[in-house]
Formats: C-alpha cells, sequence, structure tokens
C-alpha cells in the first residue's frame, strides 16, 4: 500500500505546522500537490475529511510513541480506513518529518501523488521533540472504482450483442447451430439479475423457492429454461470464461436442444453486505422456445 519516495519538493513556511490552523495548512498543501498533479495532466486531488481524521491520529501517534518515519503496518490502516466508513479499493500512505524550528521545510511525495487513480487526499500533521510529522492518505474510493469499471456496461443492447456473437462462436466450434436473442429471456434474464443484487442473494432460487423455469413460465416464457449465473465480472469475456471453465455452465451454453438465449445485466450497490458494497450480476438463460 505504500509507494517509494520521489524528488518532489514542496516548501512550507514555519507556522504550517500549527494546529489551530489547521484548514489553513491543508488547503495550502492540497493547493501544492494539486499544481504539481495540473503541471503533470492528472485531475486535481480532493479533500477527504475521513482519510485527514485517520492521517491525523496516525502523525498524533507517530509523534508520540517516537515512531518517526517508521510506517504503520498496512492493517492498521486498512482498519482504521474501515472504522471510519471509508471503502478503499486502494491506498497509499507516506510519513515525512520535517525538523521543527526551521524556515522551512521539504516535503518529499510519493509518486501516488501524480497517480491519476487515486483522488481523495487525506493530511495529518503533529509535533514532536525535534520534529513535525506528517501523514498523508492517498485514497482511491471503492465506489469511484467500481464507477469507472462498469461503465462500458451502461450500453446493455452492445453487451447482449457482443455476449451472443461470442457464445455462438463456441457453438459453431462444436458443430452446433447458432443461438437467436429472446426478448423474452432478456427480459426474464435480467428481472432475476436485479432481484439478486437488490435482495443481496446469488443463486437460481429466489428467497421464495421460484427456480428457473418457474419464473420463466411466469415470466410469459413457453418452456423451461436453462440458466447461468455469474458476479463480480467487469466484461463479457471475464463472464463467459468463467462459465466455460465450469462443466455444468459449459454444457448449458452447448445444448443442442436450445434455440434462444437472453442475457441480463444488474449494477450497482446492494449486493455485498459490507458498507459501500458494489457488485456486477451476470444472468445467461437458454431456452426451446414455442
Amino acid at each position: 500500500m505504500r509507494g517509494g519516495l520521489w524528488a518532489l519538493a514542496l516548501a512550507f513556511g514555519p507556522g504550517l505546522a500549527d494546529t489551530s490552523t489547521a484548514a489553513s495548512w491543508r488547503d495550502e498543501l492540497l493547493t501544492r500537490f494539486n499544481e504539481e498533479r495540473a503541471r503533470a495532466g492528472v485531475r486535481p486531488f480532493l479533500p477527504s475529511p475521513v482519510l485527514s481524521q485517520v492521517a491525523q491520529e496516525q502523525a498524533e501517534a507517530m509523534a508520540r510513541n517516537g515512531q518517526g518515519r517508521e510506517p504503520w503496518p498496512a492493517g492498521v490502516t486498512s482498519e482504521r480506513l474501515r472504522r471510519v466508513g471509508y471503502s478503499a479499493h486502494d491506498w497509499r500512505e507516506e510519513e515525512v518529518e520535517v525538523p521543527r524550528g526551521a524556515l522551512e521545510g521539504s516535503l518529499a511525495s510519493s509518486s501516488a501523488a501524480l497517480d491519476g487513480r487515486f483522488r481523495d487526499l487525506g493530511v495529518g500533521v503533529a509535533p514532536a521533540a525535534d520534529r513535525t510529522v506528517y501523514v498523508f492518505l492517498y485514497g482511491w474510493h471503492q465506489g469511484e472504482f467500481f464507477a469507472s469499471a462498469t461503465a462500458p456496461l451502461a450500453d446493455r443492447v452492445r453487451i447482449a450483442a457482443e455476449m451472443l456473437a461470442r457464445v455462438n462462436e463456441v457453438r459453431r466450434r462444436e458443430g452446433l447451430r447458432p443461438f437467436v436473442a429472446s426478448p423474452v429471456l432478456d427480459r426474464i434474464s435480467q428481472a432475476h439479475a436485479e432481484d439478486m443484487l437488490a435482495r443481496s442473494y446469488v443463486g437460481h432460487r429466489t428467497p421464495e423457492g421460484l427456480g428457473p423455469s418457474e419464473r420463466a413460465v411466469a415470466g410469459g416464457y413457453p418452456s423451461g429454461i436453462g440458466e447461468n449465473i455469474v458476479a463480480g465480472r467487469f466484461s463479457v469475456e471475464q463472464a463467459l470464461e468463467a462459465w466455460l471453465a465450469s462443466p455444468g455452465h459449459r454444457r448449458n451454453i452447448l445444448d443442442p436442444g436450445c434455440r434462444e438465449m437472453g442475457l441480463g445485466i444488474a449494477v450497482g450497490e446492494g449486493y455485498d453486505a459490507a458498507p459501500g458494497g458494489y457488485e456486477v450480476i451476470w444472468v445467461q438463460s437458454f431456452g426451446r422456445g414455442s
């Protein structure tokens, strides 16, 4: 979780570490970092109060315990981030010391300072006997990661067409006739995907015990269906690879008796029971048609 140091020098006046002016020196640090990011063509940091809370706690503990720049174990920082409610996809932390009483100090920033994935910045500062301890926390929130990773899934028509084409290529190699798209199976698959996301379960049976064929008949499909489900995949390629690696799912894809295919994708918060949970759930269904 920590990057190597590099030679970015940021100069600060002697009053910067005065805790009575915390807002002003945090603003100054944010400005300096964002000037460097702008020069590098990287989007600016956003100030994060919860990251600053953790950074401040760690800076004070380091100053109090004489820990110096010895970094905290990653597990300690992760637990503190969890406690304040920050759902981190990734983070970096840097601890820096500046001699007290100097007219200006130099803070060396880690390469994470110019990493565009990290958008949130937290800063902590604490005076020790002969030095001032700074802690910088750079955060990549799970929500931002998820939004970026799933943005291509917004075009459901394109995604369904890509999945159908890839599945039919697999069937062609096995000498099987291709599937045709079924709007009814699309609707049934989408409804089940959204229900699983909304009610925090993944399975072929609903909490009421309804299985794929029962749901299909209730949804207006004329016969029973086969069904594949996978979660946590961010592309057609990833979802299909997971299904083809599973003998049971692969049998559904290569069922010679099925003629039609449908696809559903549910994207968003809700499946993961932990705070800040995000998920993608795919449902693929196969039927014989009328």
